[in-house]
């Protein structure tokens, strides 16, 4: 197995070293600015709406170029600011042609799986194809690609599952653990099945012999996972411990992207991309406060006092900007613009993730915070509340239109 004790390590230190203060950020947004732009919001949510009726609906299927993507790209531009080498990249065809790519073929693997299911998996998509636009390869869906991404809604949404017991649980684990390291294992569970698919998967485009990193990669990652089952069922984890294991599963996580992406990393990218996958965890346990906390999940944040909450949103801050900065390790074209992408979109999502959990942080905090957030944090919470699935409420149309037999073939 890679080791990825030092990768903890050097990231925990990173963590220790990372101040608690406010951060300083690009834009403060005005009462102004922030109407402009809920304006804007108004406006392309209408747009969408008009894309509800069959014939609209068909027609940005057959010419997406003419019709949602020039649309998309002024939301991006008017309502959150991406600058022009942002939308480069996110709107080029190479990305938008292998969401379109994976989506048919998610369907097609998994016709069971719901939307936001595939759009799970999609968001882990769409860092494999930046880490291919970082290592200058092909940004398209390649066999593991689609495998790894598609791991994520079956075993993930398993081990979230609360009607499992945690021996139910250790029991998958030991068994999908075998099937990673090459045992004949046959499958008990519809999971277990399409999980064993797509192992082999990898194996048909990385041989064991040739490419023992890739997985040690997914062995890491498994043990990480493995690890979590900590957090909802041992008491009295230290907050050392608790921050190893968050770290191990986020960092674990996107150091097997890379290497399912490469075949072959070296030191230095293993360990800026466990950074990033350590960064993208602190996110995640951010956004999901209120349900750790509800469920009893214990994270960083979700032990913490509301009082302290908005210090270490601080310092996730501060550290993913430390930790982002190590990926200049890769010399792809795009670098520079992906990297400051990255920043401002998990920024851009903090900020959110603050404001939708407004109980959570002392009132100063948020009106601090909310001076950075493009749109006031009552209108966030207001469109959340329309759409509990906000994040892929365009995805459901999507997908509903594509189990349609007249575009079926498209």
């Amino acid at each position: 197995m890679i080791p990825v004790r030092p990768y903890i390590d050097h990231f925990a230190r990173l963590w220790d070293q990372s101040p608690d203060h406010f951060p300083a950020f690009q834009h403060r947004y005005s009462e102004t600015e922030k109407t402009e732009r809920e304006i804007s919001y108004n406006h392309f949510q209408e747009k969408i709406k008009e894309l509800q009726n069959r014939e609209s609906g068909l027609q940005m299927r057959k010419d997406p170029g003419n019709t949602f993507f020039p649309m998309f790209k002024a939301f991006l531009e008017t309502v959150f600011d991406f600058e022009k080498g942002h939308l480069q990249l996110i709107l080029s065809d190479e990305f938008k042609n292998v969401s379109k790519d994976f989506f048919y073929k998610a369907r097609d693997f998994g016709p069971e799986l719901s939307p936001g299911n595939i759009y799970q998996g999609m968001r882990n998509v769409w860092i494999m194809n930046g880490i291919q636009l970082m290592m200058n390869v092909p940004v398209k869906i390649t066999p593991s690609v689609f495998a790894y991404s598609m791991i994520y809604p079956y075993s993930d949404n398993l081990l979230d599952n609360p009607e499992l017991s945690s021996a139910e649980k250790e029991i998958f684990s030991r068994r999908f653990n075998r099937r990673l390291h090459g045992d004949e294992v046959l499958p008990v569970t519809f999971t277990e099945e399409q999980l064993f698919k797509l192992v082999k998967m990898f194996e048909e485009e990385f041989s064991r012999a040739d490419f023992p990193s890739v997985y040690e990669s997914l062995y890491a990652i498994q043990q990480g996972q493995t690890n979590s089952l900590q957090l909802n069922t041992v008491d009295g984890l230290s907050d050392e411990n608790i921050l190893d294991i968050c770290f191990e599963k986020g960092g674990a996580s996107v150091l097997a992207d890379g290497y399912l992406v490469a075949g072959r990393l070296t030191h230095e990218q293993e360990q800026a991309l466990f950074g990033y996958g350590v960064y993208l965890q602190l996110l995640d346990d951010i956004q999901d406060i209120k349900e750790d906390s509800g469920a009893d999940t214990k994270t960083i944040f979700s032990c913490l006092p509301n009082a302290s909450l908005g210090s270490f949103v601080n310092k996730t801050i501060h550290f993913g900007r430390k930790a982002l900065e190590e990926m200049r390790c890769f010399d792809g074209s795009g670098n520079d613009d992906f990297i400051r992408l990255m920043n401002r979109s998990i920024e851009t999502m903090v900020i959110e993730s603050v404001g939708l959990n407004p109980s959570a942080y002392p009132g100063n905090y948020l009106a601090e915070i909310e001076q950075y957030s493009p749109l006031h944090f009552e209108f966030v919470r207001q469109k959340r509340a329309q759409s509990k699935s906000q994040r892929f409420a365009f995805f459901q149309k999507y997908f509903d239109m594509a189990k349609s037999p007249e575009v079926s073939s498209y």
